[in-house]
């Protein structure tokens, strides 16, 4: 008798249900925290409760949860490739990304783009909606020069989803970008 009952009890342990993430929407984030990317030179704050991968260089690192997914890449340049660094420059920088951006997908709708500055960097930021592999997406993307590299941070989402991911973690994330040399923090 006892061990039917201590068999009952066993088969009521798995009965509990616990929540699956949904993966047709981003989970909320439970809280940010400071990372470092030694090999990027760089650290930002990003949700703890998302997946993260390492990327292979240019690729630094994947963030995702969902179909809201940041991808942050570094382009190293040699000392003989001058990076953007005044007014006419700049908006040299932006007009070709997006023209590169329009001949990779030629339904690519801008919404706007500038030229800004990322804690005292010089930066080309541009907000598309896009297709990503047949998916249609918003995307916003910084190309931040600086240590003789361009940082860039695409982050994407379903138009439905994209404002409230950009308040929760995009915006949050390049607010608290730091850029270094590659290996150091």
């Amino acid at each position: 008798m006892l061990v039917v009952l201590a068999l009952g009890a066993l088969a009521g342990c798995g009965d509990s249900r616990t929540a699956v993430p949904n993966p047709s929407h981003f989970q909320a984030p439970r809280g940010l925290a400071m990372t470092s990317y030694l090999s990027g030179g760089l650290r930002f704050e990003a949700p703890t409760n998302w997946a993260t991968q390492i990327g292979s260089a240019p690729l630094v690192v994947t963030i995702a949860s969902g179909p809201a997914i940041i991808a942050i890449w570094r382009y190293q340049r040699s000392q003989s490739q001058v990076l953007p660094d005044d007014a006419a420059s700049l908006q040299q920088a932006r007009s070709a990304l997006i023209a590169a951006a329009r001949a990779r997908d030629l339904t690519l709708r801008v919404i706007a783009s500038a030229v800004v500055d990322v804690h005292g960097l010089h930066a080309v930021e541009l907000d598309a909606v896009e297709k990503i592999r047949g998916q249609v997406r918003r995307v916003r993307s910084a190309h931040v020069y600086e240590a003789g590299a361009e940082l860039v941070i695409d982050e994407y989402a379903p138009q439905s989803q994209f404002h409230e991911a950009d308040r929760t973690v995009f915006s949050p994330l390049l607010h608290s970008l730091r850029l270094g040399r590659v290996g150091s923090s």
